[in-house]
Order: C-alpha cells, then sequence, then structure tokens
C-alpha cells in the first residue's frame, strides 16, 4: 500500500497518515462497487495482495485547518496476504480530531462479520527514544479473518490545523496498486504550484475543476524487497505542493514558501535564543579543551563530548513548530540528552564559546540524494546537523567551499561512531540546507575518497603445521566508514558477543577455529578502529595422496560485498563504495615446498576492480588481493553484468595452493 508523506505539520520525518478509527458502519457503496472489480493477473512473482483502490482526499479550509479522508481496498491473493488485511492512521494526541473510522472485510460480494467485533486500537506512533511523543495511532486488523479472494477496506477522516501551506504525495510500496488518486481542494481564489518528479512521474494523470486538483496513478507495478535496493527504489512519483491565498488577500493561512530565503528565515525563528549559555555550560567547555593545542583539536574533544550524550526526544507542540525548535543548549547540558536538533544545537553552543562559529544544517537520513531543490520547504528534511566554520589549515574531506558561508566542516553529532572529519553514509552524497542568513539553495555534501574513508585493511599470518592443522594472527579494520562500523560493534556489543561474531565468521572459511587473545584498538583522531585475534584449527590443510597438500588462502569472507542470487532483478541496485586490500601469509612446514601456485588475477568492470596474486618468500606464501567497489546506481538491465563480475570475483579468490613434501622450492616469485 503506497505511503502518504503529508507534510503540513509535525517533526520532520515523521508522516501523518489520514484517518483513525472511530465509527463502524454498513459497507459503503465505493468499497462494493471496488470489491466487484477483477483481479490482474500477476505472473510469474505473485505478491501477497493488490490495492485495488487508495484515494485521498485533502480538504483545506481558510482558517488554516483541513481535512483529510482515505480509502483503501484491497484484495487478499494468497495466505501470506491475510496480513495486508490492515488499516492505521496517524495522528497528534490533543491536536488532530479524529473525526471517522470503518473497516471491513468483504466476501464473494457481503460483509463478514466475526461474533467478536473487531476494534481499532490506540497506541503510541513515537520511533523509538521518546521519552514523551504527541504521535499516536489508530489500528485495526483483519488478518485472523480474511480468506484469499476477500476484499479488506477501511475508510478515515482527520481534521489538523496545519503548520505550513504544503503537502506532498507519495505514490510507492511494494504493493501494485490499480488505482491510486490524490486529490486537493482549496479554498476559492487560492492557487497552488505543484512540482512532480520520479521515475512514473509522466504516468500521472492530472486533472483540475473549480478550486479541486486530482493527480490518478493507474497500475503502480509490484515492487519487492530486493538486497541491496537504492533509498528511492520503490518510488514511482512524488508530487510537491505548496499553496495559499491569492495575494492580497488576508486570513489565518499558514506559511507558504516560495524560496529557500524564506524557508531559512522561518526556521531560523525556532533556532534563535536556543543557542544560550551559562556558567555550567562554559566550565564543561573550559575543562573538555584544556590542553588542546588548536581549534582542531577543541573541536574534536567538542564534539566527542556531544556524540556520547544519550539520544533521547520528548515531541511537544508540534503543531507550534516546536519538532524544529531544539531545546535550549543549557537545558540539553544539564540533562545529558537530546535529540538530533539538540546536539547540533548544544555543540554549537559550545563552539561558540571557544570563538567557532558554526550554523544548523537539515539533512534527510534516507533518500538525501533525491531532494528537489526545486520545492522549498521544510517537509524535505527530518534530520539536522552542524556546518562549522574552518580555515585552510582544516583539510578534511568533509569540508565544502560554499559561496555563502566559506569554508564549511559537516559533522553529525548524533551518530556516536563516525569521528568529526568523516559522516555517515546516508548522508555522502546528499543533499542538505544550512540554516543561515542569506541561505538561498540546497547544498551538495561530499562522497568521502573510497581511498582513505572507505578501505578494509585485514592481515592474516599462518603457521601451517605437517599434519594440516593452522595456528593464525588476524588483524582488520580501517579509517573513515569501516572504523565506525568496528567501532559501532565495540559499543553496542559484549565481548563475548564479539568474540561469537568472529569465531562464526573465521569458521565459515577455516572450520573448527578456535578464537584467542581477541583485542580491539581505536583511533579517534584518525578514526582508525582494530580487530585483532588469534586463532587455531586442527585442520586447513587437505592432505593428499603422494607427499601433497592443498591449501586454499580464502581465509577471510566478502561479508562486506552483496550477495545477488535471485536470476532476475525487478529494481534497480545500489552499489556503496569499497575498497578492500587483504594480504594473508602462509608459514610452511619443515619439509614441505610449493608445487603449484594460482596464476595472478585482474578484473576491471563498470562496477568495480579486482586483483590477486600470489608470491614466495622466506618459507612462505603470501596471498594478497584487492576488491575495490565503485559507489554508484546499477539499472536492471546490466544486473546480469554485474552477477558476472561478482562471480568471476568469487572463483579468482577461491584459488588453490598446492604444497609438496620433500621437493625443491620454486624459485620466489615477486
Amino acid at each position: 500500500m503506497n505511503r502518504r508523506a503529508v507534510c503540513r505539520s509535525a517533526l520532520a520525518g515523521l508522516a501523518l497518515l489520514a484517518g483513525a478509527g472511530v465509527a463502524q458502519a454498513e459497507p459503503p457503496a465505493w468499497l462494493l462497487d471496488v470489491a466487484k472489480a477483477s483481479t490482474p493477473a500477476f505472473e510469474p512473482e505473485v505478491p501477497a495482495a493488490v490495492v485495488l483502490l487508495d484515494e485521498t482526499v485533502v480538504t483545506v479550509q481558510p482558517n488554516g485547518w483541513e481535512s483529510t479522508r482515505h480509502r483503501v481496498a484491497l484484495r487478499i491473493l494468497n495466505r501470506s496476504g491475510r496480513e495486508k488485511a490492515a488499516g492505521s492512521v496517524s495522528y497528534l494526541d490533543k491536536e488532530d480530531r479524529v473525526e471517522t473510522a470503518a473497516a471491513w472485510l468483504i466476501r464473494a460480494g457481503k460483509e463478514i462479520r466475526p461474533k467478536e467485533k473487531h476494534e481499532w486500537v490506540d497506541l503510541s506512533a513515537a520511533d523509538g527514544g521518546e521519552v514523551f511523543s504527541e504521535h499516536r495511532k489508530r489500528a485495526i486488523a483483519f488478518g485472523d479473518l480474511a480468506l484469499e479472494g476477500d476484499v479488506f477496506g477501511y475508510e478515515t477522516s482527520v481534521a489538523s490545523r496545519m503548520l505550513f501551506a504544503q503537502e506532498q504525495a507519495i505514490w510507492d510500496g511494494a504493493l501494485p496498486v490499480v488505482k491510486d488518486v490524490f486529490s486537493l481542494r482549496l479554498p476559492p481564489s487560492w492557487t497552488l504550484q505543484a512540482v512532480v518528479d520520479g521515475p512514473m512521474a509522466a504516468s500521472l494523470r492530472t486533472t483540475s475543476g473549480p478550486e479541486t486538483w486530482t493527480w490518478e496513478l493507474i497500475d503502480y507495478p509490484y515492487r519487492p524487497d530486493e538486497p541491496s535496493m537504492t533509498d528511492m527504489a520503490q518510488v514511482g512519483a512524488r508530487l510537491m505542493i505548496t499553496f495559499g491565498p491569492s495575494s492580497g488577500i488576508k486570513g489565518d493561512a499558514p506559511p507558504q514558501f516560495h524560496s529557500w530565503t524564506e524557508v531559512a528565515h522561518w526556521k531560523s525563528q525556532f533556532y534563535d535564543g536556543q543557542c544560550d549559555t551559562n556558567p555550567a555550560l562554559l566550565a564543561s567547555v573550559r575543562q573538555l579543551t584544556a590542553g588542546c593545542p588548536d581549534a582542531l583539536g577543541r573541536m574534536r574533544a567538542l564534539s566527542q563530548y556531544v556524540q556520547r550524550l544519550r539520544y533521547v526526544s520528548a515531541d511537544k507542540g508540534l503543531k507550534k513548530g516546536f519538532g524544529y525548535r531544539p531545546r535550549k543548549a543549557t537545558e540539553v547540558h544539564a540533562k545529558g540528552w537530546g535529540d538530533c536538533k539538540d546536539k547540533a544545537n548544544l555543540l554549537r553552543a559550545m563552539l561558540k564559546e571557544v570563538g567557532i562559529d558554526s550554523f544548523m544544517v537539515s539533512a534527510q537520513t534516507e533518500g538525501g540524494r533525491a531532494l528537489n531543490e526545486d520545492w522549498p520547504s521544510p517537509a524535505q528534511f527530518n534530520h539536522a546537523i552542524l556546518a562549522i566554520r574552518v580555515d585552510e589549515s582544516v583539510a578534511f574531506p568533509t569540508v565544502v567551499n560554499t559561496p555563502k558561508f566559506g569554508r564549511l566542516l559537516f559533522f553529525d553529532p548524533t551518530d556516536d561512531d563516525v569521528c568529526l572529519g568523516d559522516l555517515p553514509w546516508h548522508l555522502q552524497g546528499a543533499k542538505c540546507f544550512i540554516v543561515g542568513p542569506g541561505s538561498d539553495a540546497l547544498t551538495t555534501l561530499p562522497v568521502l575518497p573510497t581511498e582513505t574513508r572507505h578501505v578494509v585493511d585485514r592481515r592474516v599470518q599462518l603457521q601451517l603445521d605437517a599434519s594440516g592443522a593452522v595456528a593464525g594472527e588476524c588483524s582488520y579494520g580501517g579509517p573513515g566508514r569501516v572504523g565506525s562500523i568496528y567501532r559501532a560493534r565495540i559499543r553496542t556489543m559484549s565481548a563475548k558477543d564479539r568474540r561469537t561474531d568472529i569465531t562464526e565468521r573465521i569458521n565459515t572459511t577455516i572450520r573448527g577455529a578456535r578464537l584467542d587473545d581477541f583485542t580491539t584498538s581505536d583511533d579517534l583522531a584518525t578514526g582508525e578502529c582494530r580487530f585483532n585475534f588469534c586463532f587455531a584449527a586442527p585442520r586447513f590443510a587437505q592432505m593428499m595422496a603422494g607427499g601433497l597438500a592443498v591449501v586454499r588462502l580464502d581465509v577471510l569472507s566478502r561479508d562486506a560485498v552483496p550477495a545477488f542470487p535471485a536470476k532476475e532483478r525487478k529494481l534497480p541496485i545500489s552499489l556503496e563504495p569499497l575498497l578492500q586490500r587483504d594480504e594473508v601469509t602462509l608459514q610452511l612446514p619443515g619439509g614441505f615446498v610449493v608445487d603449484e601456485l594460482p596464476d595472478r588475477a585482474e578484473l576491471n568492470s563498470p562496477y568495480g576492480h579486482y586483483e590477486s596474486s600470489y608470491a614466495v618468500a622466506a618459507g612462505a606464501v603470501i596471498s594478497r588481493r584487492v576488491l575495490q567497489i565503485e559507489d554508484r546506481t546499477v539499472p536492471v538491465a546490466e544486473y546480469a553484468a554485474l552477477k558476472k563480475f561478482l562471480i568471476e570475483v568469487a572463483k579468482a579468490d577461491h584459488s588453490s595452493v598446492v604444497l609438496r613434501q620433500g621437493e625443491a622450492a620454486l624459485a620466489p616469485v615477486k
């Protein structure tokens, strides 16, 4: 079922869906008519259900209120689709008025009524980490009653006050939809400007009449969940609307945004006065920065302090715009917790105490690269980070030279594990909005260099004995994004769980391996985080007749590389950058020499590069391999070519070294 992102109110990133549950009534004519429709054929892959109708009608009132009616009807196609016979609606407690709601199950043209009536259940709609939230939802489910071929339908309506005069409709989701309609009804003399994008934007049918505009999408296709999908893979089309009274008409209409400058001005009112200080905050700053030799050291010390604060949010006053307003920096400092905007604002206040300017930045945690610059709106963002003004001495790849504000170092204080100078992957290449005087455009964040920020360095020393048993030492890790991944494992996993995880990983290639001396190292200045351990296994080499032994040096799994077992693909693939360098040294036991080495391999494709080599030196075999994956979106038409490249990499990885007992050694190979 398609998601409706209603952007008129609430904290950015938390969408309100129309409807709730109040009353149950006889099945309406619209549902009975829809239930008579034939079901489209789905071959060869059959989804769980098909949405026959998804209709949203938003009616705007001159006083700044609006009502949203939502109708959904779907047919269950198989047993797994029974869980789809459910409806839900989100609303703001004590702000929105849930006016009507009803749900029905139709079988063979007639309503099915159980002995015990299905009721709407009121639940918290908080995402997690909230000490309080105004977000609630009401839900109803008929999954226990539904059968294959049944039609489940529900209708809801809710009234709410708009925070600003904008709406957004998104045609997305996994289920196929026969007909999906979004309508907007405006007061007389009101006008609108609409922006449409997405791969199915050209398929939207648009009609308009007196004060009513309608966008309709027919036959939205089935879009299954697939590995390594792009953030926007299931989005067919997006509709972004700004509306309001014509020039000269006065009233209670909410704010309109026709430029990014207007967005900056509107958001600034929620930041002004929140970046405060007091003696306690100043004392903490002085203590944290004592002994820091330069501005970079002070930035690093303060950023680490804010990162360590607990992430907690308190969603209050959302219809007043408080979802965009951080709590005062002194309050966050005193309580020791906050959400993304609270943390960014606190760091801003602390940096100000040491003479460093910074700006609040609006960002998006999912699909940030697809933000539309032609629709100035706070509703495009759900996250807050910070941009710190720096001079030429700071040369991090996260620095952007902006036309309005000069050199800015972008940093996410909410991420516990990404060091100053790095960015979380979901923000790299994304568009963001700097909230500052004269800000009039989006800024694109950098994609950090693969060679220094997306690199995994893995080294293994193996000692083989004449029986085929092996003992080894392994060290792996890296800086940048890789360092943040391992740092998160250290932070979130117990020592026992980490040991178990590593044991399972090494046993995928060396069966029966036992771990010993597991340690970690973490350099927050460079971002380098590493795991180090020793291991032993009773059987490693395959001992053959005639004194031969076969050894595979592919002892490090490719767990960071995506796997694509499916023969076909429906949605584009998002490849994430990676540079993986492996070196394995196998020390031979006495009396053994190398009989055969694999050939050097080199593979090149638009999706990455691979090379491997083997050498003999000082009684050891040294295996080196490098795999680089490119940051790119792979269209469905190239799926077979991508799979072929990864299969060839796997084959090259699985090459074996042949050893012989009591023969002259091969000449050293460089």
